[in-house]
Protein backbone atom coordinates (compact mmCIF):
# COMPACT_ATOMS: atom_id res chain seq x y z
CA UNK A 1 0.00 0.00 0.00
CA UNK A 2 1.33 3.37 -0.99
CA UNK A 3 -0.57 5.22 1.74
CA UNK A 4 1.72 7.36 4.14
CA UNK A 5 -0.01 6.49 6.98
CA UNK A 6 1.84 7.77 10.12
CA UNK A 7 1.15 7.60 14.02
CA UNK A 8 0.55 10.86 16.46
CA UNK A 9 -0.23 11.34 19.65
CA UNK A 10 -2.76 12.75 21.27
CA UNK A 11 -2.30 13.69 25.06
CA UNK A 12 -3.13 10.53 26.03
CA UNK A 13 -3.20 7.98 23.08
CA UNK A 14 -1.24 7.27 20.30
CA UNK A 15 -3.51 7.34 16.89
CA UNK A 16 -2.65 6.70 13.33
CA UNK A 17 -3.84 9.00 10.59
CA UNK A 18 -3.36 9.80 7.09
CA UNK A 19 -4.49 13.00 5.25
CA UNK A 20 -6.66 13.64 2.54
CA UNK A 21 -4.74 14.50 -0.10
CA UNK A 22 -6.81 13.16 -3.63
CA UNK A 23 -3.65 10.52 -4.95
CA UNK A 24 -4.28 7.89 -2.79
CA UNK A 25 -7.73 7.98 -2.25
CA UNK A 26 -8.57 4.21 -3.11
CA UNK A 27 -5.89 2.96 -0.93
CA UNK A 28 -7.20 4.88 2.26
CA UNK A 29 -10.82 3.51 1.70
CA UNK A 30 -8.70 -0.03 1.50
CA UNK A 31 -7.66 0.98 5.22
CA UNK A 32 -10.18 1.88 6.24
CA UNK A 33 -12.17 -0.93 5.54
CA UNK A 34 -9.62 -3.28 6.32
CA UNK A 35 -9.33 -2.08 10.55
CA UNK A 36 -13.19 -0.82 10.83
CA UNK A 37 -15.02 -2.84 13.40
CA UNK A 38 -18.39 -1.62 11.44
CA UNK A 39 -20.11 -3.94 9.17
CA UNK A 40 -20.14 -3.37 5.25
CA UNK A 41 -18.35 -0.86 3.51
CA UNK A 42 -17.36 1.99 5.77
CA UNK A 43 -14.91 3.82 3.41
CA UNK A 44 -16.30 4.93 0.60
CA UNK A 45 -14.42 7.93 -2.13
CA UNK A 46 -16.25 10.37 -4.23
CA UNK A 47 -15.56 10.91 -8.01
CA UNK A 48 -11.98 11.33 -8.96
CA UNK A 49 -10.70 14.26 -10.71
CA UNK A 50 -13.41 17.02 -8.57
CA UNK A 51 -12.56 19.26 -6.46
CA UNK A 52 -15.45 18.45 -4.41
CA UNK A 53 -13.65 14.78 -3.71
CA UNK A 54 -13.78 13.48 -0.09
CA UNK A 55 -13.56 9.74 1.77
CA UNK A 56 -16.56 9.30 3.39
CA UNK A 57 -16.46 7.47 6.43
CA UNK A 58 -18.59 5.62 8.44
CA UNK A 59 -19.23 6.20 12.37
CA UNK A 60 -21.13 4.96 15.20
CA UNK A 61 -22.36 8.37 15.03
CA UNK A 62 -23.12 8.18 11.42
CA UNK A 63 -21.88 9.47 8.10
CA UNK A 64 -18.63 12.00 8.06
CA UNK A 65 -17.01 13.47 4.64
CA UNK A 66 -13.28 13.97 5.14
CA UNK A 67 -12.52 16.46 2.46
CA UNK A 68 -9.14 16.99 0.80
CA UNK A 69 -6.79 18.27 3.57
CA UNK A 70 -8.57 16.72 6.25
CA UNK A 71 -7.15 14.15 8.40
CA UNK A 72 -8.66 10.69 8.73
CA UNK A 73 -7.45 9.10 12.31
CA UNK A 74 -7.54 5.34 13.51
CA UNK A 75 -7.69 4.55 17.07
CA UNK A 76 -6.44 1.01 16.51
CA UNK A 77 -9.65 -0.48 17.48
CA UNK A 78 -11.73 0.13 14.56
CA UNK A 79 -13.13 3.52 15.36
CA UNK A 80 -12.59 6.27 13.09
CA UNK A 81 -12.96 9.73 12.80
CA UNK A 82 -11.83 13.64 10.60
CA UNK A 83 -9.93 16.09 11.85
CA UNK A 84 -9.86 19.51 9.87
CA UNK A 85 -6.23 20.06 8.75
CA UNK A 86 -6.46 23.64 11.11
CA UNK A 87 -6.77 22.00 13.98
CA UNK A 88 -5.24 18.60 13.44
CA UNK A 89 -1.90 19.84 14.61
CA UNK A 90 -2.81 21.43 17.63
CA UNK A 91 -4.56 18.08 19.24
CA UNK A 92 -1.88 15.42 17.66
CA UNK A 93 1.76 15.40 17.59
CA UNK A 94 4.10 12.68 15.59
CA UNK A 95 4.82 10.03 17.48
CA UNK A 96 8.32 9.43 18.44
CA UNK A 97 9.38 5.84 17.58
CA UNK A 98 9.57 3.09 20.59
CA UNK A 99 7.45 5.23 22.70
CA UNK A 100 4.09 3.24 22.24
CA UNK A 101 6.10 -0.11 23.00
CA UNK A 102 8.30 2.01 25.82
CA UNK A 103 4.81 3.00 27.70
CA UNK A 104 3.64 -0.13 29.45
CA UNK A 105 6.38 -3.02 28.33
CA UNK A 106 6.66 -6.29 30.59
CA UNK A 107 8.83 -6.11 33.63
CA UNK A 108 7.17 -2.88 35.09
Amino acid sequence: MAVDIRQYEPIDTVVEAVEVNGYDIEDIVVWINDQSKLKGIVGQTAMRGRSAEYVEIQTPEGALRAWLGDYIVHDGNGAFWKAARSIFPRMYAPAVAGAAEDAGGEGE
